[in-house]
């Protein structure tokens, strides 16, 4: 019974829509020769105002009502033969979650007699399953039971994390048709050990939790392995983190089979992640399992030219064919041919020195003596000679290192036949030597050679400038060795391309998710005559990035320019299947992207719902325990029902929020699809024509009958099967096309203003306006999509403008100008007579050269960084300009020191002839005319007192002129003064000092007052001793001394 209803189970499960599968198309009656596009629309209309519309053929069946795990609700009447099944001890609950520690006791298990008819997981048998993940038994692993993860026992509809609580399924009830299983919960089964990778026990609380039927239940904190596979089955791509934990997982608890499964899934998607190719064949090496490694090494070193794969397989080869017991030289010979395959392949990459290392090593110690002379001497001299000489022409880590080997080696053999061979290698060692110091110093400064790739994260978000950076240097590093800086393209062009390739491999190793590199890896390859190189890395990005565009519409390209199809019907039939072969693909990833983004979109409201309940409740609770304590406050009341508002309208604002993000993500879609269904019509015309969908030959009819059927069709593919139908076959389709897209997308502007210009090309003006008129008066009749009117008035108001009736012209502008006040109405009017290319009424002529073309003279005004000095030195005291100048002048050297130069006039200054006192006054004695530079000292001279000049006494331009120069000397006494921003000693003011001696009637001299003391020099005078000098020398004039309290107040200071 129970296999029946399983069996059912996966049946229904079949019925599911699935948008990646691939359609067939139903037989049409013949007899229908006139192509009807609307033949098989559904004759109703769908529209939308917030984003783009779709057509309503172009939806999904609806979804059954069920479960994100595909259970239907247990009947309220439980079987008798169910109730009949004893009941087993309840599984020890903590916080509403089943605890799955390992220390728990495990208790035997009641086995039910069979499984339950309606497969719920509540009522169904509550046993306590041991967890397959944390078993014991898992440990020792058995070469007879396949593995399968949890997404492989999962049906296609159940995500993975929901997939992993079902109950173990039976023999009969594994959906993806693999190796069977025995069902471990049937009595009489054999003692089976089962390694999944992440099952989990389909054991359900006694009380379970209520939970929004596409959440899945969530996992306990210990259950590591559980919490690892739900985080790489929503981002397999993205989390590589998880990854190499769940990796790291499963070899601390030593099920190997377990991470040998996880190696395998996580290297089928990171097939050239040479840091993990090289952790498996440890983690084989390990365990002695050496036939696995050498099947590892022959997969590894096709996907990944990572040097570290090349290190470790000639570590596996010497260790294999070991050289010391070697006695017949078989396996120096293999140990030999292997290094000899690894430098081929690696050789010339960047950090492959210690290859060329340990190979000359090698060499050395193989059998013959350097220096002497027999045939196997001088073999080993010969070979090595070789093997240095080819190393020291590749720039590499060990050039310079292998090169004073090289020397050493030659002087020590024959020092005349060796200064021979090292003056013949020594340009090609010059030229690697000179590439190597390129590329440590500039090229490969800050390049990340990793092999685990990262998604490119969207731009303005963390990572973007970090990765972009990356992507930048990967450039700079394959242009700069296309240039050739080894000088073999034209000697050896084989060794030039296989530089450039291993470069292109090692760049796409580390940004493998990023579709432009696999593109101009693969156009390199085309334009160098590199067809199979070339399609290997259109395939291969294919495979990284099946969602890009650009690598599925370049695989297509080349498919269609191939000529060697047979010619006539299959001919035709095979190519269009080639051609439409990267395009399906495409669309079948975005077609499931957009199930995944729909199905993420409904996670992610149902958990902010439920956690908005849970706090809800929450709140509720503490309200209700405060009232019960308290005495309830009506007021309080209506503050915490206001609270509840506010609560509850900021969560309607997240939830819209969160839904307008997805609808932008879902759009972008769609537009995706759309115009990847638009090459693909395109490309099938071109190849197969017109077609015919019910033929065997579909042509681009066929695909645009399909692309309306598939579902998530967008407006610009009608339009562009219409365009198709009228461009170039003239039929009325075009016409037929256009009317039915007027019915699925009412409210397109985009798609009315093409049908409307199609309808002009057409000279269909009546149709043209009347379609105007309803897309424009269904878009005008709502506030929020009036803005979406405006290219469809811009552009009939052109039209009108060039064609239409002044009285229709002035019509249009009027209800322009109320729709959108915001424009101008000099621009609306002056749109009448612009054209693309000119606006007669914006230019402005020139009528008057002289004054509307005057030159602008450039202000002499101080930089910021002038201004802000200036601002932060302190204030000094103003400074005569003329000081300052003379200042300047003293500090030039040579005859710039004279005082004449004050006066002169550039051009009249001579250093051979100055001018002498007396001609001060007078008029130059030359004509002024430019001079011709002098060389040596004297022209340097002239220079400076030219600039010292320009900087005293030229007036710039638009400024005011300054005050007429003083006399010769005046400007000569000024010149000799020192300034006084110099005195650092207290000043005083002159005019306060000129005031109080005028006011003082006498200066008395006090009694007892000797003779004055003699001045010491060295020493400041007081200003008393200077008052009484003076009156010692000139006389008081009849004034009173001064006292002695006066003394001081004005004075120097001491």
């Amino acid at each position: 019974m129970a296999d029946d209803a399983e069996l059912a189970f996966l049946e229904a499960q079949k019925d599911e829509y699935d948008p990646s599968a691939a359609y067939h198309m139903a037989d049409a009656p013949s007899g229908q020769d006139e192509y009807d596009p609307a033949g098989t629309y559904s004759p109703h209309s769908y529209q939308s105002a917030s984003m783009q519309p779709e057509s309503g053929a172009n939806s999904p069946p609806a979804a059954d009502t069920e479960s994100e795990n595909g259970l239907q609700p247990r009947p309220a009447q439980m079987p008798a033969e169910d109730s009949a099944v004893p009941q087993s001890k309840r599984p020890r609950t903590v916080g509403g979650f089943v605890d799955e520690s390992e220390d728990e006791e495990e208790e035997p298990a009641v086995q039910p007699e069979e499984a339950d008819a309606t497969l719920n997981a509540a009522g169904a048998s509550e046993t306590p399953q041991p967890s397959f993940t944390i078993s014991p038994n898992n440990t020792i692993p058995n070469p007879d039971v396949q593995l399968h993860s949890a997404q492989d026992q999962a049906p296609a509809s159940i995500s993975a994390s929901a997939a992993v609580n079902e109950p173990a399924p039976s023999i009969a009830s594994l959906p993806n048709g693999s190796t069977p299983v025995a069902d471990a919960t049937k009595p009489g089964a054999p003692d089976v050990v089962m390694t999944v990778a992440s099952a989990r026990p389909s054991v359900a609380p006694a009380t379970p939790a209520p939970m929004s039927a596409s959440v899945p239940k969530a996992r306990l904190p210990q259950d590591r392995v559980g919490i690892l596979e739900d985080r790489i089955a929503e981002d397999p791509r993205g989390d590589i983190e998880a990854w190499l934990s769940l990796i790291e997982e499963h070899r601390r608890r030593h099920k190997h089979d377990d991470a040998r499964a996880v190696f395998e899934r996580f290297l089928k998607i990171f097939p050239s992640s040479g840091e993990q190719w090289v952790e498996y064949i440890a983690f084989e090496t390990e365990l002695d399992e050496l036939p696995r490694v050498e099947q590892l090494f022959g997969r590894s070193i096709p996907s990944a030219q990572y040097l570290g794969i090349y290190s470790a397989y000639i570590d596996f080869i010497r260790r294999r064919f070991n050289l010391t017991t070697d006695q017949n030289g078989q396996n120096r010979q293999t140990v030999t041919q292997a290094y000899e395959f690894v430098l081929n392949s690696v050789g010339l990459d960047v950090h492959a020195g210690k290859l060329w290392l340990d190979y000359v090593e090698m060499l050395k110690t193989g059998p013959g003596v350097l220096g002497g002379s027999s045939w196997q001497d001088m073999q080993k001299m010969d070979t090595l000679r070789k093997v240095y000489q080819r190393a020291v022409s590749v720039p590499h880590n060990a050039t310079l290192e292998i090169w004073r080997e090289y020397d050493k080696f030659e002087m020590s053999v024959n020092k005349v036949s060796g200064r021979k061979q090292l003056q013949e290698t020594s340009p090609s060692y010059m030229t690697a030597r000179s590439a190597i110091n390129v590329l440590d110093n500039n090229i490969t400064r800050g390049v990340n050679r990793t092999t685990l790739p990262k998604l490119p994260p969207a731009a303005g978000f963390d990572g973007y400038e970090e990765y972009m950076n990356q992507v930048k240097l990967w450039k700079n590093w394959i242009q700069w060795e296309k240039s050739d800086p080894l000088d073999c393209v034209t000697d050896n062009r084989e060794l030039y391309n296989k530089r450039v390739l291993h470069l292109y491999k090692n760049a796409l190793m580390a940004l493998r998710f990023w579709p432009e590199l696999w593109y101009e890896a693969a156009e390199w390859c085309y334009d160098n005559n590199l067809q199979a190189e070339g399609d290997k890395f259109l395939n291969d990005g294919i495979e990284a990035n099946p969602e890009s565009c650009l690598l599925a519409f370049k695989k297509a390209n080349q498919v269609e320019q191939r000529t060697d199809f047979e010619d006539g019907q299959a001919g035709i039939v095979a190519k269009g299947r080639a051609v439409r072969e990267p395009y399906q693909r495409l669309l079948d990833t975005m077609y499931d992207l957009t199930a995944q983004v729909k199905k993420r979109e409904e996670h992610s409201i149902s958990r902010a719902k439920e956690q908005f309940e849970a706090q809800k409740a929450a709140d509720q609770a503490a309200r209700a325990m405060v009232q019960q304590n308290e005495d309830a406050d009506d007021e309080d009341e209506v503050v915490q029902q206001r609270r509840f508002k506010e609560k509850e309208d900021a969560f309607s604002l997240q939830l819209q929020a969160m839904s307008a993000g997805y609808n932008a993500q879902t759009q972008n879609l769609k537009k995706t699809l759309t115009y990847a269904w638009i090459a693909l019509m395109r490309a099938m015309r071109r190849v197969q024509g017109k077609g015919d969908p019910r033929g065997e030959i579909g042509g681009f009819r066929g695909i645009f009958t399909e692309a309306r059927k598939k579902g998530k069709l967008l407006s610009e593919a009608y339009v562009a099967s219409a365009l198709i139908e009228h461009h170039c076959y003239q039929e009325p389709a075009a016409q037929k096309i256009f009317e039915r897209g007027m019915k699925l997308f009412p409210e397109d502007e985009q798609f009315a203003l093409e049908y409307i210009k199609h309808l002009i090309k057409l000279n269909d003006s009546t149709n043209a306006r009347a379609v105007f008129e309803t897309v424009v008066g269904k878009l005008t009749a709502k506030s929020d999509t009036v803005h979406r009117a405006k290219s469809l008035f811009a552009f009939f108001h052109d039209y009108e403008a060039q064609f239409g009736e002044l009285a229709q012209i002035t019509k249009l502008e009027q209800r322009m100008a109320t729709l959108f006040p915001e424009d101008p109405h000099l621009h609306r009017f002056s749109q009448r007579f612009a054209s693309p290319t000119f606006d007669p009424i914006s230019v402005r002529h020139i009528i008057s050269p002289r004054t509307q073309m005057k030159p602008v003279m450039p202000s002499v005004m101080p930089s910021i960084e002038q201004q802000q000095q200036q601002q932060q030195q302190p204030p000094m005291p103003a400074i005569p300009p003329q000081i300052v100048a003379e200042q300047q002048r003293l500090q030039s050297p040579g005859i710039a020191n004279s005082p004449h130069l004050g006066n002169l006039v550039p051009v009249t200054n001579s250093p051979k002839r100055p001018l002498d006192d007396a001609d001060d006054g007078a008029q130059p004695r030359k004509l002024a005319r430019g001079e011709s530079p002098l060389k040596g000292a004297a022209g340097r001279r002239l220079d400076a007192a030219r600039r010292n000049l320009a900087t005293t006494g030229a007036t710039p331009v638009g400024q005011a002129p300054g005050p007429p120069p003083l006399p010769r000397g005046v400007n000569f006494l000024l010149g000799i003064i020192p300034p006084a921003h110099t005195y650092k000693e207290t000043r005083f003011k002159a005019d306060g000092l000129v005031a109080l001696l005028r006011d003082v009637a006498a200066i008395p001299v006090p009694p007892g007052q000797g003779p004055p003391q003699p001045q010491r020099w060295g020493t400041t005078p007081t200003t008393a001793q200077q008052l009484q000098s003076i009156q010692e020398k000139y006389g008081n004039g009849g004034h009173m001394p001064m006292h002695p309290a006066m003394a001081g107040a004005n004075g120097w200071g001491q």
